[in-house]
């Protein structure tokens, strides 16, 4: 309760209106505050505001947290960024910078969180040099030639824990391990003596929960723009216990990849490398109109159970329209004998860095939607699959499922989406992605959780509520990013009502109260 009271005798001799104050006279040769200093970071817009350079290594125990964590989730949520540690060459893409970990470990329902850089062999060459010593995205011909015999990997793409080991991945090269406790770099090519004589490991591995096997592959597997893909198998030791090589179409970026409980289907983007092209000092990929969305169908093992018509270690490839199907959710095999896969997709090019050879870019009304892509192996090579069905008519990414339903028909799909009723902004992807969907494939309902106006939502993690639970219960996780606090907060949202979150946790870098030399 509050009251007015009178004002004492003193305070009502002040003045109604404040003294004039002469301002101080400014020196001649003080340049202005509003001019702008120079740096030697590129001014771009991967790098300003909310993404500019973190750059932070250590550790904070017990978070903030608003609201309450269930003491049954206990385990730590990894991320990864694209963290430059010295600036970029200012042609380079956003996706090329410095692999940078974030660990919160969840326990007793308290936070703690550490952070490290991955120190791969170009970073430590770049910090030790303290200026970019490589060029443009897997371009070796940009880079510094006393670096060119070194590992060209951030190891910033994801984090896949096998094996007793924690993975950092970049597909332009094979993994990082990284000590899951102290996030210390343990070295390069962990698997290295199973005797796979591929260049390359996917950022994007499948677990298969059932058999207990990493599914993995490699294209430009034996060099620079080479058509040459592998595909081989890690069981739960990290022993090789399948292995095949085929050829793609052409020499292009396979990023993504889903697997059922017999087949692998590799998702090929329309973007194609060119030697030539890289030796001028251009980009390794550029987008092609030309060239349609492309699926390789490929046997898991040597013992699957092939279709009529298919021969020994073949392979077949199936496309669609040009379009990019961004990431996989996952995929299954039908009662009808069918392959289904479910995917992100955007109807023209999501990466504009990439532009075709002509320079043309993206229109800036370009859709996205949530799609499942149907594949009948009973089809020749290079037929063409029927148009996919919309699950969801809006912009989204990152789909997620309840991972131990990976190779079988699930019905639960988690992912971050556009709200467009929630914002002013046009329904398109470079919009931003501002909540998460929480879908059923088998009531076609779809639930949101909205995160803020000016908020652009991350990746989202699920966890079960405990080994035996249900599909689709238990919580989603996901860092968000308020672009217009300038800070990112992570978000636990129980599945059982998925519109609010039960629980935020604040990691923001706190206002400078003092500072010393």
């Amino acid at each position: 309760m509050a009251i007015l009271h009178d004002l004492p005798s003193s305070l009502e001799r002040l003045p109604t209106e404040p003294p004039q104050v002469p301002s101080p006279p400014k020196a001649a040769s003080t340049p202005s505050n509003t001019e702008p200093l120079t740096s030697n970071w590129p001014q771009t817009h991967d790098l300003a505001g909310s993404n500019v350079p973190f750059r932070l290594e250590g550790e904070i125990g017990s978070l903030v947290i608003r609201g309450t964590i269930p003491p049954e989730i206990n385990g730590t949520f990894y991320r990864i960024t694209c963290d430059p540690f010295v600036p970029p060459h200012p042609q380079n893409i956003p996706l090329d910078g410095d692999g940078h970990i974030s660990a919160f470990r969840f326990h007793h329902g308290v936070v703690d969180v550490k952070m490290r850089y991955i120190e791969t062999e170009r970073y430590k060459l770049e910090r030790r040099a303290q200026r970019a010593l490589f060029g443009l995205y897997r371009n070796p011909y940009t880079h510094h030639p006393c670096v060119r015999a070194a590992v060209d990997s951030t190891a910033n793409t994801n984090l896949v824990m096998w094996a007793g080991k924690l993975l950092g991945l970049k597909e332009a090269a094979l993994p990082y391990e990284v000590d899951g406790e102290t996030l210390e770099t343990v070295g390069y090519d962990p698997f290295g003596g199973e005797g796979v004589k591929s260049k390359t490991f996917t950022g994007h591995p499948k677990v298969d929960p059932f058999t207990e096997e990493l599914v993995v592959f490699g294209y430009e597997a034996k060099g620079l723009a080479t058509l040459d893909v592998v595909t081989y198998t890690l069981d739960k030791a990290g022993k090789k216990v399948e292995e095949l090589w085929l050829q793609s179409p052409w020499c292009a970026f396979i990023h993504d990849c889903a697997i059922t409980e017999n087949w692998l289907i590799l998702v090929c983007w329309c973007f194609e490398a060119d030697i030539e092209r890289m030796k001028k000092g251009g980009q390794h990929w550029a987008w092609d109109y030309e060239k349609p969305a492309t699926f390789i169908v490929v046997p898991r093992r040597r013992s699957t159970p092939l279709p009529e018509g298919w021969k020994e270690g073949e392979t077949r490839y199936y496309e669609w329209k040009n379009c990019m199907p961004v990431h996989t959710a996952g995929a299954w095999e039908g009662k009808d004998g069918k392959l289904y896969m479910e995917t992100s997709r955007v109807h023209d090019n999501a990466f504009p860095f990439f532009p075709p050879e002509d320079g043309r870019m993206p229109s800036p009304d370009t859709k996205g939607d949530f799609v499942r892509w149907e594949f009948d192996l009973s089809k020749p090579s290079g037929t063409k699959i029927p148009d996919p069905s919309i699950l969801l008519d809006v912009p989204c990414e990152f789909p997620r499922i309840d991972e131990r339903f990976m190779t079988k028909e699930y019905e639960w799909v988690f992912l971050d989406v556009f709200i467009p009723e929630e914002s002013d902004g046009k329904s398109n992807i470079y919009q931003g992605l501002n909540g998460l969907a929480m879908h059923s494939n088998k009531t076609n309902e779809t639930r949101y959780f909205y995160a803020g106006d000016g908020s652009h939502v991350q990746e989202p993690i699920f966890i079960p509520r405990s080994k035996d639970a249900k599909e689709g219960d238990g919580w989603v996780v996901a860092m968000i990013e308020e672009r217009i606090a300038n800070r990112c907060v992570l978000v636990v949202i129980d599945t059982r009502e998925f519109e609010k979150a039960i629980a935020i946790i604040e990691f923001a870098v706190p206002y400078q109260s003092s500072s010393t030399w």
